[in-house]
């Protein structure tokens, strides 16, 4: 899919490496299902995520396991392959809680909607609202709204969770040499 706004293109494309049972067939629907732990990144992927004629890149990819608090090296390896092809953004998600951020990939977004029991070290109940802005060399500014997902519900985080995920996050990011701040009422993210 290509979404155009104020002359700027991005081709949004997504995939997944679980679960395998989901994988569309010759002729049967179903998602882009690739083994990531494996195979590593297929070239139809890698191809895939090669921006044409200016346009922006949106990967999204459903990687790696549930309930972790960062990423496993198979998903950090399919992220260095997926910014080596050209995507501008590659934006994960599977933990259900929010990874880090480092260079062109976000690699778990968290949830924004959840109905799970709430992990007291993990903190699944915190999450962002995302905030991109992108140009053809990639993200030139990530930030996000903290949010605490309540069953069923999601509303803005109160100081203490705001101080709470920024904790989290700032030691999450630190594991992969990235980092993260508090502004306002924001979390910005820097390489």
């Amino acid at each position: 899919m290509t979404l155009s706004a104020a002359g700027h293109r991005l081709r949004v494309l997504a995939a997944a490496d679980h679960p395998a049972s989901y994988a569309a067939g010759r002729d049967t629907s179903g998602i882009a299902f690739t083994d990531l732990h494996r195979h590593g990144v297929p070239d139809w992927l890698r191809d895939a995520a090669r921006p044409d004629d200016g346009e922006l890149v949106l990967v999204s990819v459903h990687w790696g396991p549930n309930m972790v608090d960062g990423p496993v090296p198979h998903v950090r390896s399919a992220a260095e392959r997926l910014e080596a092809s050209g995507a501008t953004l590659v934006a994960g998600h599977s933990a259900h809680v929010p990874h880090p951020v480092r260079g062109r990939v976000l690699f778990d977004l968290g949830d924004f909607l959840d109905d799970y029991r709430v992990d007291p070290v993990l903190r699944n109940d915190l999450s962002l609202l995302w905030l991109v802005t992108l140009d053809a060399s990639g993200p030139q500014r990530v930030e996000g709204i903290p949010a605490c997902l309540e069953y069923a519900y999601t509303r803005p985080a109160d100081r203490a969770e705001t101080a709470q995920l920024a904790r989290l996050l700032a030691d999450r990011c630190a594991a992969l040499g990235s980092q993260v701040e508090l502004a306002g009422d924001r979390l910005v993210f820097g390489s």
